[in-house]
């Protein structure tokens, strides 16, 4: 960014039909990259500390101040600037937009800094109210992780400005750099970890502060690989804070309820965290890694598949929501559809082969079998879930795109309360599967109440062509848990159990005869959504476009 003489802003144009299904692809293959360096980053992370308190402790301070940044500022951003920037790029007028993103500018980096000063000041009180279990099971890893967490805090500032840079783009329609931050994050991450937990400090190896470490200088970099392109885009730094501005003040009033609405998973996970800190450990095994592990592996496919979709849909539902009720039903039908046809495969997979797949991802190192056999059960657990957990974020995104916060606000406090309760008697009978298990049920609650509404509100959301997706792809599901189950034994009998390859082969092979077996059943069943699959692939073939043409 720069200080000088302002450029005019480019013209704003709506994205048509074919740049949205490019930037969906866009979307979909980095996240796919960005996705596999986080699972690089995570398997590395895994050998180095396994499930043990120390990624515990790595777990709780990460926790603390990223619940803290999406409450306040990084999410919301998503949900209340892109909306208003857009209406004002609408406008066309060059000088109100910069005024605008200036003014934003400067609230996150006022509130950014605020947070990070009075998060590193508050760690103490923070991270035992997070995790209270530990003063009676194993104190040391609170004293661990508040010395991390106040790391942490500092790399939230970075994630919120990178947040209001990638938010600035969308609102552009460019999507690729910032499709693309998301890797250069993980690759610095990558590069720390191989060096910074050996390094020495007052005597002693960094350890997991190190990965600490390296999650701030990844957050930096994400932010700062997205400014040149924000700067081709017109973003330029001034004093200026126009908090009178009537976008400010628009954006002022959606936040409050946003901060509560889209954190609604958050604080779910915190709940979660909260109950695992109880839970006495194991030798190698300590609950909340063990969790954490197993719901990356449930959210890794959400995020390549759901979040993508949402995403590159929300832009476009922003405007619909302006036209009538009749195109944004038509959207969100197709954002649920492409949901279940994405994500009922994955239920599937994880339901039946949760435990060759954590031994393949993460076992090496300090991860050990003990550890792996406790992930693959909180695996199960969570995969109840995986539907819905995808579903959230289409229709939270139809509900924003309505100017309304609030409603998903008032649903996902009922669940906060119902998700403490049921992981308070889950947890008495099933441990930590019975945490992962009610997080599931609850999230199934909360997309089901907020369907309920958005029926009412839209005429329907035709609940026909859903059902009808729904059922067609669960009967593909099911033949693919069979065909998945059969070819992990029938592999199994031949290639042996010992080693990496009695694992990884099997697995490979189940995973394949799945899919094909799901694809082809969807095709006999007439799934229209496998030319969803279809468009995506096509963004493989297109030919690229120079970089800031004004359509990605």
């Amino acid at each position: 960014m720069s200080t000088g003489e302002p450029e005019p802003a480019p013209p704003h144009r709506a994205p048509a039909p074919a740049r949205l299904a490019r930037a969906a692809g866009v979307i979909a293959a980095s996240t796919v990259a960005s996705r596999g360096l986080g699972l690089i980053r995570d398997v590395l992370i895994a050998a180095l500390f396994g499930a043990t308190s120390a990624k515990s402790a790595f777990v709780i301070a990460y926790a603390v101040p990223f619940f803290v940044q999406r409450l306040f500022l990084g999410g919301v951003l998503s949900i209340v600037f892109i909306p208003a920037i857009a209406d004002v790029l609408a406008r066309g007028n060059a000088d109100e937009t910069r005024r605008v993103a200036t003014s934003t500018l400067n609230m996150v980096l006022l509130i950014g800094c605020a947070l990070a000063v009075l998060g590193i000041l508050a760690a103490p009180l923070l991270v035992p109210v997070a995790a209270p279990g530990y003063l009676r099971t194993n104190p040391a890893v609170l004293t661990l992780a508040i010395a991390m967490t106040r790391v942490m805090f500092i790399s939230m500032a970075f994630l919120a400005l990178s947040g209001f840079v990638t938010g600035y783009l969308n609102a552009h329609h460019r999507f690729t750099v910032p499709a693309l931050a998301p890797i250069v994050f993980n690759l610095v991450i990558i590069a720390g970890l191989a060096w910074l937990p050996h390094l020495a400090w007052r005597g002693e190896p960094l350890g997991i502060r190190g990965v600490a470490v390296s999650f701030l200088l990844g957050w930096a970099a994400q932010f700062a690989v997205q400014l040149p392109a924000a700067r081709r885009a017109g973003l330029r730094w001034g004093a200026s804070l126009d908090l009178r501005h009537p976008a400010i003040r628009e954006m002022g009033r959606l936040a409050i309820p946003a901060m509560l609405g889209l954190a609604v998973i958050e604080i779910n996970a915190n709940v979660n965290r909260f109950f695992a800190s109880f839970l006495p450990p194991l030798p190698g095994v300590d609950y909340v890694a063990v969790l954490d592990y197993a719901f990356t592996i449930n959210q890794a496919p959400v995020g390549i598949f759901a979040v993508s979709l949402a995403t590159a849909l929300f832009p476009t539902m922003a405007r619909h929501a302006a036209e009538g009720t009749a195109p944004l039903r038509a959207t969100t039908s197709l954002g649920l559809r492409g949901v279940l046809f994405t994500m009922v495969p994955v239920m599937a997979a994880m339901l039946v082969l949760s435990e060759p797949l954590v031994r393949v991802v993460f076992q090496r190192g300090a991860f050990d079998p003990r550890a792996t056999h406790a992930v693959a059960l909180g695996v199960v657990g969570f995969a109840v879930g995986s539907v819905p957990y995808a579903a959230y974020y289409i229709v939270t995104r139809t509900f924003y795109a309505l100017h309304d916060t609030r409603t998903p606000v008032r649903i996902g406090l009922y669940m906060i309360a119902l998700n403490a309760l049921a992981n308070a008697l889950f947890m008495r009978y099933l441990g930590h599967v019975g945490i992962a298990l009610s997080t599931s049920l609850v999230a199934l609650a909360n997309v089901g109440w907020m369907l309920g509404v958005l029926r009412r509100r839209l005429g329907g959301i035709d609940g026909m062509a859903v059902a009808a997706t729904g059922v067609r792809t669960g009967i593909a599901g099911a033949v693919l848990a069979l065909v998945s189950l059969g070819t992990l034994k029938a592999v199994g009998r031949v290639v042996g159990p010992a080693g990496f390859s009695g694992a990884a082969i099997p697995l490979a092979a189940a995973l394949a005869a799945g899919a094909a077996a799901y694809l082809g059943v969807c095709a006999i069943l007439g799934v229209r959504e496998l030319a969803l699959l279809g468009s995506l692939t096509q963004r493989g073939r297109s030919r690229p476009r120079p970089a800031g043409s004004g359509e990605m």
